[in-house]
């Protein structure tokens, strides 16, 4: 499962370098156009002009709704596995730190006690 999210996130990362790139390449001819166009271009280039421009502003809107879309999937994911994780009652964090120190106060404890009946024994 794990295999396929992460082949959707890096087809997605993919697309998105694509796309800025073309995205740039028509930035880059939409500034040349305009340049051109003040030179006095003919109707039909300046009309091509035009649908450079519109296709940078179509492509700017295919990024930002891609990335609110990547950042919805991402969410949900996380809901999912957190949710995977308590249902299968898998120890967190944080409860493995809690145990953690539980052990060593019972150690002391127990390095105490055999340190004590030590003593005890030697006294006998």
């Amino acid at each position: 499962m794990t295999d396929i999210l992460d082949k959707a996130i890096l087809i997605g990362i993919g697309l998105e370098k694509k796309v800025k790139d073309t995205l740039r390449e028509l930035a880059s001819e939409g500034k040349e156009s305009k340049e051109a166009q003040e030179a006095g271009l003919p109707p039909k280039e300046a009309m091509e002009n035009k649908l450079v421009e519109e296709g940078t502003k179509a492509v700017r809107e295919l990024i930002a709704t891609a990335k609110a879309g990547k950042e919805k999937v991402d969410k949900e994911i996380q809901e999912v596995i957190e949710r995977l994780l308590e249902k299968f009652k898998v120890a967190t964090k944080d409860d493995i730190e809690i145990i953690e120190k539980m052990a060593q106060v019972a150690r002391e404890k127990v390095d105490a006690l055999e340190k004590r009946i030590a003593e005890l024994e030697k006294r006998s």
